[in-house]
């Protein structure tokens, strides 16, 4: 298992600042979520057309690949015209991921409009989702349908899933959502096995009616246990730090939290059975 960091932790470092960090802090990996200012990748300068190759000999000589380019497309709104958006910003992220090397695609399912019933949005939102797997395996790459809005358990991503039925179409084990939503560690596991493609790790502990984000090790969410899941099924792909920075300006800095992550990460691997 490899270890990898989001730039949703650090919003306003630049791509050399970032790659700086994690060259130092040996991570292998970057997922990239947004950069600076621009949270559409594709627009964001250091990926036009004229530059994304000079960036990916950036990425090259920090020894640092791109292991997910992050969109925000969601597959649940039945709006002829936002599909067609969506179905856009999938080829334009398919696109960057094959400049950049990167092999996946995040996206969301997306929330249940009001007054559709589960049954009839996994319908449409299925067949939403299998069009973008087919625009993805076009171009070689995967969509990974996170854990997340109203898919945020293991037991939801696998019918979403189903639902698609896209070979191009795989898993993300967000392993903080299910957790917090009740599913346990081994029920989401058995459910995303067999389409698992990418992780995302985060810790927190609970305040009151709300989750407080904390350094890994300093909540409760069982990441070690977790860790020991994922090497028992064979899992050899990213750990990505997930560090909701972005959306959570008062938490720690990535200054402090992306070391501390590779560091204790290096821990809990070598202390797994």
């Amino acid at each position: 298992m490899k270890l990898c960091v989001s730039t949703l932790g650090c919003p306003d470092w630049s791509l050399d600042e970032l790659l700086s960090c994690a060259e130092e802090n040996g991570y292998e990996a970057v997922e990239l979520r947004g950069l600076q200012d621009e949270m559409f990748l594709p627009q964001a300068p250091e990926f036009a057309p004229s530059n994304v190759e000079a960036t990916k000999s950036r990425f090259e000589s920090a020894g640092c690949a791109v292991a997910c380019v992050g969109a925000s497309a969601r597959f649940t709104p039945q709006e002829p015209n936002v599909r067609r958006e969506m179905l856009d910003e999938v080829t334009a992220y398919a696109d960057l991921a094959v400049a950049l090397g990167a092999p996946m695609v995040r996206v969301f399912g997306g929330n249940i409009p009001e007054g559709v019933s589960r049954a009839d949005c996994l319908k449409y939102a299925g067949e939403a989702l299998r069009q973008a797997g087919e625009i993805a395996a076009e171009r070689g790459v995967k969509l990974v349908l996170e854990t997340h809005d109203a898919f945020s358990s293991g037991e939801q991503v696998a019918e979403l899933l189903r639902a698609a039925d896209s070979p191009a179409v795989g898993s993300l084990w967000d392993i903080h959502h299910p957790y917090r939503q009740g599913e346990s560690l081994e029920t989401t596991m058995e459910h995303l096995r067999s389409t698992l493609l990418h992780t995302h790790l985060k810790d927190s502990v609970e305040a009151g009616d709300k989750r407080r984000y904390t350094l890994l090790g300093e909540g409760d969410i069982p990441v070690p246990e977790a860790l020991q899941l994922l090497k028992d099924d064979g899992y050899d792909g990213y750990l990505s730090l997930e560090w909701e920075k972005r959306w959570h300006a008062e938490i720690a800095d990535p200054e402090v939290v992306f070391p501390h992550y590779a560091k204790k990460m290096r821990e809990l691997l070598a202390a797994l059975e």
